[in-house]
């Protein structure tokens, strides 16, 4: 189905180079300390790899699972944590780390899961920012921002470097965005 890519909206040159830049800034802030980078899956395993040759510090890595698309569009969230995920988490430093953020849905109940646990701090990173046209559904809590962000980008389904449509495309080196039809 490669007529479903469209154009090259961040190429993997601007990628490695921004990568790069966020492991150096991640590397300060962390700086003496093995914080817990809680990848969200399975989007983020591109950008995590690099991420973490970018970033010569100690750390340690967890996994979790928080799913929300059906094809193109977002459904309910189902999210789930590993065994012993709370001990490993309390009373640390912890990094959030997700490939997209767009209406803030899966970066909130990852958050908010976590934060229950008490860490002794949280923040969080995610390659993209989508600039959306209208602003996500109010909800009894407002949204988490996120700490930093890789790239901020249009309000486009993006694939590619870890995102995918319907489990294809997460192998290219670059991101595009999805032509429909």
């Amino acid at each position: 189905m490669p007529n479903e890519i469209g154009e090259t909206l961040i190429t993997a040159e601007a990628i490695a180079e921004r990568v790069c830049g966020l492991g150096a800034t991640l590397s300060d802030v962390y700086a003496g300390r093995q914080p817990v980078i809680v990848a969200i899956m399975k989007g983020c395993v591109p950008f995590l790899a690099d991420l973490v040759r970018a970033w010569p510090g100690p750390m340690h890595l967890e996994f979790v699972s928080a799913e929300s698309y059906e094809g193109t569009q977002a459904g309910k969230m189902r999210l789930s944590l590993p065994t012993g995920f709370a001990h490993r988490v309390a009373g640390h430093h912890v990094l959030v780390v997700d490939d997209i953020y767009d209406t803030g849905a899966t970066l909130n109940t990852v958050c908010d899961a976590i934060a229950a646990l008490d860490p002794a701090d949280l923040r969080t990173l995610v390659l993209l920012r989508k600039r959306l046209a209208l602003p996500p559904v109010p909800s009894d809590a407002p949204l988490r921002e996120p700490d930093w962000v890789g790239f901020d980008i249009e309000d486009r389904f993006v694939i590619g470097y870890g995102l995918d449509h319907n489990g294809l495309y997460r192998n290219l080196p670059y991101l595009a965005a999805l032509r429909q039809g």
